[in-house]
């Protein structure tokens, strides 16, 4: 494992990131001759995990694959958003995880035609809003796209409006009792993203999963976490936000204070993991890698 440190790019867009020193790690996996896939890895509000994306490196590790594990908030000052998911948004981590593809691009370890990105939660919006086409045109002549996107129980309560994507492989890993980021509305997103055109769309449903199910133990209370599930709303073509329980359009900063007055709750579950369960996404994962020319 060796650490890389880079300053993200900045785009030009309604939701463009703050330039700030970013750090990162890149797990490299022993002893594979030539070039090999990777997969930026994105962390959800909790902040980077030993059990989480650290687990996922080594697993993608083990496959073949490098891991590039971004950390979108210590270089910001932050520690976790799970209490106020405005510290660090997720139009800032996407703009991070572009920021890292230039550079991956460019490593000669790396096969520049196989670098993809994943994320858990909040790392999973990124990984979704990645995939998004209209953001690619907000982000001005950037020339780079990832190969092949994977969200693990991704927040959905904010869709595009156009959900056009690039075309390229995505797998949408939700848990049916998440009350955090609800698989019905991740469901509902992959299907609006199917009809516009992508055709190369997986969505696993596990049964009895929580929301976070690599945390293995009893199911435990985040009693602090700004909950968004209920505020539905559209992401417009110049990114401002259609909120169709008022049947207007609102700019972010305006949509951001009525959420957190009328919408945002307070609490939910997480947890609840076994080691089969985990197991079993773990495969699911690397099967639907490898199906795409990225792991063995």
């Amino acid at each position: 494992m060796e650490s890389v440190s880079f300053d993200t790019l900045t785009f030009d867009h309604p939701t463009a990131s703050r330039p700030a020193r970013i750090s990162a790690t890149l797990h490299i996996p022993a002893d594979r001759p030539g070039r090999v896939p990777c997969m930026v890895i994105l962390t959800s509000s909790a902040g980077v995990q030993r059990h989480r994306e650290h687990y996922y490196a080594d697993l993608l590790n083990g496959a073949g694959v490098a891991a590039l594990i971004v950390d979108s908030f210590r270089g910001r000052g932050v520690r976790r958003t799970v209490a106020d998911q405005s510290l660090v948004s997720a139009a800032q981590m996407e703009g991070d995880a572009f920021a890292a593809l230039a550079l991956l691009r460019d490593d000669p370890r790396l096969d520049p035609g196989r670098i993809g990105i994943m994320g858990v939660s909040k790392g999973g919006v990124a990984t979704l809003n990645a995939a998004i086409a209209i953001r690619q045109r907000w982000r001005q002549g950037f020339p780079h796209l990832f190969d092949i996107h994977v969200a693990l129980c991704p927040g959905a309560t904010a869709q595009h409006r156009d959900p056009t994507t690039h075309g390229r492989p995505m797998f949408f890993m939700l848990a049916a009792r998440d009350d955090y980021t609800p698989a019905e509305l991740a469901i509902e997103y992959a299907e609006r993203m199917r009809a516009a055109g992508n055709g190369r769309i997986r969505v696993k449903v596990y049964g009895s999963a929580h929301h976070g199910w690599e945390s293995l133990g009893p199911v435990f209370d985040i009693k602090d976490a700004e909950n968004w599930s209920c505020c539905r709303n559209l992401i417009e073509d110049d990114g401002r936000h259609f909120v169709p329980l008022l049947g207007q359009t609102m700019d972010e900063p305006d949509f951001q204070a009525w959420a957190r007055r009328h919408c945002v709750t307070r609490g939910a579950r997480a947890g609840g993991g076994t080691a089969d369960l985990k197991r079993r996404a773990s495969d699911d994962l690397l099967i639907f890698l490898a199906a795409h020319g990225f792991a063995d």
